[in-house]
């Protein structure tokens, strides 16, 4: 704190500052403001002007010994030998303060650039009401670090050509502060998913499988003892379907757990029927038969049932998706049983007839208590 101290008492010396008693008999020094107007062209806003005889004399150094904002900021720039200040646009009152310190101590002015605030998705400044406000946050929530890079930089900047996909060194050619906006850009919770979107479709598979496993080991699903082949297997039949790591595991879950939980309306829609307990009891049925449980042969066997049995497909289809997944919505339901696996595909299965009333075929499930 010594160099403030010293900084300041040269001020006080030349006469730009002077002590401030308080009533406690406390000594703070503060900085004289010169009536005139102060005049700087912002690299971003252009020429900005304030009149100094509005600017009451400030503290530089309170009484405790430490320097305010606007001191320190000078002191420590000009000893760093700072050229450009770029900080956002709530510091342009800030600046004629600085400025008038700067020529006090004889120091070389720096260039100024304030960009504008960002601001949430209802106008109002960015704030912890708004969502996750730290990097980390987003990293935890499984966005992809370039994504949000990438993402983070085109808020209130343009590369020009509607350019929106980046590499960082894409960014740092393409970057000049001519290009920043000067009102605030709002910070658009969907649009970041539509770019970690893009971003993980043009990973290779493999290359999101090693990150995929990663933030999988730090959730709250138990991993178990799965290969690194069928991790990639996963990856690859969600590749077109996630939007981050965590839109991953929240479409996934079913594959790590031996209970699931059955989504209610899907149950109505599509369990809650005459005649699907005899239908997935024929399912399971022709499922057990199979040897080799991979989507060839699954699909063969279950189309062959729908002939037989003289049904569309997709009348199959959603009941069983339903019974082995807890929703209607799934990926492929071949692909997605071949992952399963036959054992825990029958034991679904099995779970689910078992939980149908044999004499109303209405399944007694209620979620979220309902589970198999």
């Amino acid at each position: 704190m010594s160099v403030y101290k010293e900084y300041a008492e040269k001020l006080v010396a030349q006469g730009s500052a002077f002590y401030d008693t308080d009533a406690e008999g406390r000594k703070a020094i503060r900085f004289k403001m010169q009536e005139g107007v102060t005049r700087f062209d912002d690299l971003i806003h252009g020429p900005i002007t304030f009149d100094t005889a509005l600017i009451e004399d400030f503290v530089i150094l309170k009484a405790d010994g430490f320097p305010t904002y606007n001191f320190a900021c000078v002191v420590d720039d000009a000893d760093m030998g700072i050229t450009h200040i770029i900080r956002g646009d709530d510091h342009i009152s800030n600046t004629p303060k600085q400025i008038a310190l700067y020529k006090a101590f004889g120091f070389k002015i720096p260039e100024f650039a304030h960009i504008p605030m960002i601001l949430g998705e209802d106008g109002s400044r960015l704030s912890k009401r708004h969502g996750a406000t730290s990097v980390t946050e987003y990293r935890d929530k499984g966005y992809l670090p370039h994504a949000l890079v990438n993402f983070l930089a085109l808020l209130g900047w343009s590369p020009g050509n509607d350019l929106e996909i980046l590499s960082i060194q894409e960014m740092i050619d393409k970057f000049t502060l001519k290009r920043v906006n000067k009102t605030s850009a709002q910070f658009n919770n969907t649009k970041l998913d539509w770019m970690t979107g893009q971003y993980i479709k043009n990973t290779p598979v493999r290359q999101l499988a090693t990150e995929v496993k990663r933030f999988f080991e730090k959730s709250d699903i138990t991993m178990g003892e799965i290969s690194s082949e069928w991790l990639t297997n996963l990856v690859e039949l969600y590749h077109e379907r996630f939007k981050t790591f965590q839109d991953l595991l929240n479409q996934t879950r079913f594959f790590f757990t031996d209970t699931i939980e059955y989504d209610q309306v899907a149950v109505d829609k599509f369990l809650n029927k005459e005649g699907i307990a005899g239908l997935l009891k024929e399912v399971y049925s022709a499922l057990s038969l199979l040897k080799d449980f991979d989507k060839k042969n699954l699909e063969e066997s279950l189309r062959a049932l729908t002939v037989k049995i003289g049904i569309g497909f997709s009348k199959l289809a959603q009941p069983l998706r339903v019974a082995i997944t807890g929703k209607s919505v799934s990926a492929g339901i071949f692909e997605t049983m071949e992952l399963l696996g036959k054992e825990k595909t029958l034991k679904r299965l099995s779970c689910t007839v078992n939980n149908l009333s044999e004499k109303s075929n209405a399944v007694k499930i209620n979620a979220p208590g309902g589970t198999c």
